[in-house]
């Protein structure tokens, strides 16, 4: 697995397949390979697979103080991934706080994205409210796994038993900190307007909350929604057979595969 070091903090990556690039990022728990795992890569033939795992998780390191962990941190990190990996401009596909995280680079380096698809509910305009924090509070009570948990069986079916354990397998106090130091960073609703690239929101319908990525949708230059009825935010990534089809479908018209690379 390639490596690349940044202010000290070391950052793993996979890099395989050919043709145009798609650069996988999780959200606050797992690392890279849960998109495989998933069937996200079989879906999408005929491209070249970036699979990161981002400061804090996976085999990346894990910087234990609260500085390490601010969103430009993890905005950086990616643009020196992808140096690394030689690819000057990429398909972005992001899950729950990855999605987060590639909406804030799309506004600050537009050149390096082809198109963007985000996993996971997005933020409505009008709240306001300090949730990361408040979050992270309620994690600290709860426990990690049990919070995690609490999600599962909270939605319309269980996440599957890979899944669980792949969100559990980051350090507590790294989700932690990732939430904690993203709490003052720019919304994505105010990140959608400075959006050039085309973007596919995916969420399940019990986390749009008043309607927010129709909103989302409206703010983007070019942006689409796809909301799938009864899911939640567990299900938005694990249902694959749902997800996929649609995600494929996008990237084939916004960045095709060439004929010699489906050959």
């Amino acid at each position: 697995m390639p490596t690349v070091i940044r202010d000290g903090v070391r950052l793993h990556y996979s890099d395989s397949g050919h043709g145009p690039a798609i650069f996988f990022h999780t959200g606050g728990g797992g690392d890279g390979t849960m998109w495989q795992t998933a069937g996200y890569l079989d879906a999408l033939p005929g491209r070249r697979y970036l699979l990161f795992d981002h400061r804090g998780h996976g085999l990346s390191d894990k910087p234990q103080d609260l500085d390490s962990h601010h969103m430009d941190d993890y905005i950086a990190d990616v643009i020196v991934v992808l140096d690394s990996a030689g690819v000057e401009r990429a398909a972005m596909v992001g899950y729950s706080d990855g999605a987060r995280l590639i909406y804030a680079l799309a506004a600050r380096h537009p050149e390096r994205v082809a198109a963007i698809v985000g996993i996971g509910g997005v933020g409505h305009p009008d709240d306001t409210s300090d949730w990361r924090r408040e979050l992270a509070t309620e994690v600290r009570q709860t426990g990690f796994r049990e919070w995690l948990e609490q999600g599962s069986t909270g939605e319309s079916e269980p996440a599957p038993a890979w899944f669980m354990e792949n969100l559990a397998s980051t350090p507590a106090e790294m989700f932690l900190l990732e939430l904690e130091g993203w709490a003052d960073a720019p919304r994505d609703c105010d990140d959608f307007p400075r959006i050039e690239a085309p973007t596919l929101i995916v969420c399940g319908e019990d986390e749009n909350t008043d309607g927010a990525a129709e909103l989302a949708v409206d703010a983007l230059a070019i942006g689409e929604a796809f909301v799938m009825p009864g899911f939640g935010h567990l299900q938005a990534f694990w249902r694959s057979d749902v997800t996929a089809p649609i995600i494929s479908e996008f990237l084939a018209r916004q960045v095709p595969v060439p004929a010699t690379a489906r050959s």
